[in-house]
């Protein structure tokens, strides 16, 4: 399998993020259930690329997560703090900054892990999978947003 590039990831990450409903759906994510973002966007692009994700990954991808977020989300409280002033687009601009650097760390650690044999297509639900991954309640609300992502 070919690396996946913090430059490829940030593409990808946008393309799907400005499709129709998407944005929406990933801040609803994000605001109402702490969902990462980055995260959920990676898991989207092994999803879209066959790339298995096991318990080992994603504790990995967790950890950077971790490592990384609690800046983003001062800045964004910063930011939100700020809206209607004249920062408002500086710490817009910083904070996708932050968000591309979030990206290249859940990237390295990706392309740290051990390869695994590609999923197979299978008629699993991805959403079901996804919201388990981030630790999410089965309900139909979560699962109809994660579907928004997951499946453009």
């Amino acid at each position: 399998m070919t690396q996946l590039t913090k430059d490829t990831f940030w593409q990808h990450s946008v393309a799907v993020y400005t499709k129709e409903g998407v944005a929406k759906a990933c801040l609803t994510l994000q605001d109402q259930y702490q969902v990462n973002v980055n995260l959920l966007l990676l898991l989207h692009w092994c999803i879209t690329h066959q790339y298995q994700v096991d318990d080992a990954l994603l504790t990995r991808l967790r950890q950077a997560v971790a490592q990384t977020d609690p800046v983003i989300q001062a800045h964004r409280q910063q930011r939100r703090n700020a809206k209607g002033t004249e920062h408002y687009e500086t710490l817009k601009a910083m904070e996708l900054e932050l968000e591309a650097q979030q990206q290249a760390a859940l990237v390295a650690v990706l392309n740290q892990s051990q390869p695994i044999d590609k999923a197979g297509d299978s008629s699993d639900n991805h959403s079901i999978q996804v919201g388990k991954w981030l630790n999410l309640p089965d309900s139909h609300q979560i699962r109809q947003l994660i579907s928004k992502v997951i499946n453009t």
